[in-house]
């Protein structure tokens, strides 16, 4: 069982080789990398190239630049494992990885196989962890959603997670192209479609926030997305037939609204007061909707 490890490349000339030598280091070689150089105007598509000279394992494909969601559509479709995993060219994972995953995965064949990370910002280290998840479980959609939105750890990064190649393309779950926040956008429409969901224990990711990065920018474009993102849910979580998951997924959607507001320091007022409070998980939120109502200068400037 091969597991096809996709990279995005772009413009990370300083930080690809460190990604690179964490998968080349994998405690197992089934392995497949494909480095997709989505247009780097930098020495990044040599550093591919020089590379896989190095280890046949790497397969390099240079293409016209697309965005991140392009560069990992056209990874997806030509990986060749049975599982596919999604790294970040500036970040790297723990070299047992790969072979964690395939004794998760020899377990109990998952369509997606939930794991942990250890984010990096500002010399800060934060752990992202599933609390109230048990290792080799076998979740429903409903099961994982509900188990992660309680504990406040429905993570949307697609890094996160692995999951079965052929799984996502029967589901069309491709990212969507020309957004900020793609990750965001297909979390709810991955995990509703998944029949099988599992969960490997102890962080392997090293998610590194750099200061020039896509995250740290300041771009309006951010906030727009963000909402367009939030209107579609609303537009899927509508239509669920069970009240019980359609409730917590809207709730969820409330808690990110808030959120975005404060990040972005920027409120519209997309969502009314009434479908806020409605939707709301509980009443710690709904005294969040309140505050937001009333004094929204304050709240999204984190008075």
């Amino acid at each position: 069982m091969i597991i096809s490890i996709v990279v995005p490349v772009y413009n990370v000339e300083n930080e690809l080789e460190r990604c690179v030598k964490s998968l080349l280091s994998q405690s197992i070689d089934d392995i497949e990398i494909l480095l997709i150089d989505d247009g780097s105007k930098d020495q990044s598509g040599v550093i591919c190239d020089n590379l896989s000279e190095k280890d046949k394992r790497i397969h390099v494909y240079h293409k016209k630049n697309g965005g991140l969601s392009d560069a990992r559509n056209y990874g997806l479709l030509r990986a060749k494992g049975e599982y596919v995993l999604f790294v970040d060219s500036d970040d790297y994972i723990d070299l047992n990885t790969c072979e964690k995953f395939r004794h998760a995965i020899e377990h109990c064949h998952a369509d997606v196989i939930v794991g942990e990370a250890i984010k990096y910002e500002d010399n800060q280290l934060y752990n992202m962890t599933h609390t109230n998840l048990e290792e080799g479980k076998v979740y429903t959609a409903k099961q994982y959603i509900l188990d992660s939105i309680k504990a406040n750890e429905f993570f949307a990064p697609s890094w996160l997670n692995i999951y079965r190649k052929d799984f996502l393309l029967e589901n069309c779950l491709f990212f969507v192209k020309g957004f900020f926040h793609e990750d965001m956008e297909i979390l709810p429409r991955i995990f509703l479609a998944a029949k099988k969901i599992s969960y490997m224990s102890g962080p392997f990711y090293h998610y590194i926030i750099r200061t020039n990065s896509i995250m740290t920018s300041k771009n309006p474009k951010k906030y727009n997305d963000s909402i367009e993102i939030l209107q579609k849910w609303d537009s899927i979580f509508s239509v669920i037939d069970d009240k019980e998951l359609r409730k917590a997924l809207k709730g969820y959607l409330v808690k990110c609204y808030l959120r975005i507001c404060r990040n972005e320091k920027r409120c519209e007022k997309e969502f009314g007061f009434r479908y806020l409070m409605r939707n709301a998980l509980n009443m710690k939120e709904r005294a969040k909707v309140m505050y937001f109502t009333l004094l929204t200068n304050q709240y999204i400037n984190g008075d």
